[in-house]
């Protein structure tokens, strides 16, 4: 007869719980980094204007993309400063 308190029927209970436990971990852990990155439709070496109210209208070079900010190497008028801009504040000029 089987006896639901014997120590074999413990030992699954609990190795069923580690891995529900596991794939709990895992599946979050997923979540969260999808959550973290962002899809953006520029890829480094495009030339995009942004325009922000902080940082004013400005072009250039898209030089480092990290999470949802964009990093331009903008050309005028302050030669080869590296300005942050939002990617939903980035547009193509033409």
């Amino acid at each position: 007869m089987f006896d639901p308190y014997s120590r074999h029927a413990a030992r699954m209970r609990k190795q069923r719980r580690h891995a529900l436990a596991l794939r709990l971990c895992q599946v979050f852990s997923r979540a969260s980094k999808q959550a973290k990155t962002t899809v953006s439709p520029f890829k480094v070496g495009d030339y995009v204007a942004g325009d922000d109210p902080f940082n004013g209208s400005k072009e250039g070079v898209v030089v480092v993309i990290k999470g949802p900010s964009i990093g331009l190497r903008t050309v005028v008028p302050t030669g080869g400063t590296l300005v942050y801009y939002d990617y939903r504040q980035l547009r193509r000029p033409w």
